[in-house]
């Protein structure tokens, strides 16, 4: 597993899920693999109690399922799933991105601008795992921009169907066109156009899952039966 140093005041229970939802999300632990709680508290330097118990949340969410007398697997993905995050995502991150536009100081157009072009310039240099950060980075400052972080970890709980749709776009296609349509966003912002805003953050987040088939016939062994 790809993983980062504990964060300060992390707890250990709160550092186990951050790990095992980020390779969940980024496909190290592959949909359909088996994931054993022993392995991971070792990896991680962590007793059992917390891995347990990001296992047990992760369970609530659906995307790991744990089998009694045989241990955990991360799940397929369910497409059911996937568009009920889809929906969830867009109604709040509409609105917010929508608030977000008319709220934004010059400063924070000043820093969406940064990230789109640093979004261009990793596209340039084919680094698709910094694009897929500098993507993150650039929806959550919507919801900083409105302080509506409360709402942001709301749809983050839920988004880990989405993401995985997300990050096989990304290993999938040309990120060019994910890119061009944050720049969208961006020129939204700059004009102060929030009916603009609100439509380019709508078909920018409805997209990607509307390519199932595309991406089920590059990576079916990832799905679940329909």
């Amino acid at each position: 597993m790809k993983h980062t140093e504990k964060q300060t005041k992390e707890s250990n229970r709160d550092f186990a899920l951050r790990v095992i939802r980020e390779n969940i999300v980024n496909l190290e632990l592959k949909p359909g693999s088996m994931i054993s709680e022993k392995e991971i508290a070792d990896e991680l330097h962590l007793s059992r109690t917390p891995v347990h118990e990001a296992m047990q949340e992760l369970s609530s969410t659906k995307i790991i399922e744990i089998l009694p007398q045989k241990g955990s697997l991360v799940s397929l993905i369910n497409m059911t799933l996937v568009e009920e995050a889809v929906f969830v995502r867009v109604t709040i991150e509409s609105a917010i991105t929508e608030m977000a536009c008319q709220k934004a100081t010059e400063e924070e157009v000043q820093k969406l601008e940064e990230n789109v072009t640093l979004q261009e310039f990793y596209y340039s240099k084919n680094n698709r795992d910094k694009i897929m950060e500098l993507d993150n980075k650039f929806h959550k400052m919507m919801y900083e921009i409105t302080d509506k972080m409360l709402s942001y970890h709301m749809v983050r709980t839920v988004n880990v169907h989405y993401d995985r749709i997300r990050q096989l776009h990304l290993n999938s296609f040309n990120p060019e066109r994910i890119i061009k349509e944050h720049r969208m966003i961006l020129e939204a912002f700059k004009s102060r156009n929030s009916e603009m805003a609100r439509k380019a953050i709508n078909t920018h987040l409805e997209r990607h899952y509307t390519q199932e088939d595309e991406i089920r016939k590059k990576f079916p062994e990832y799905f679940g039966k329909k």
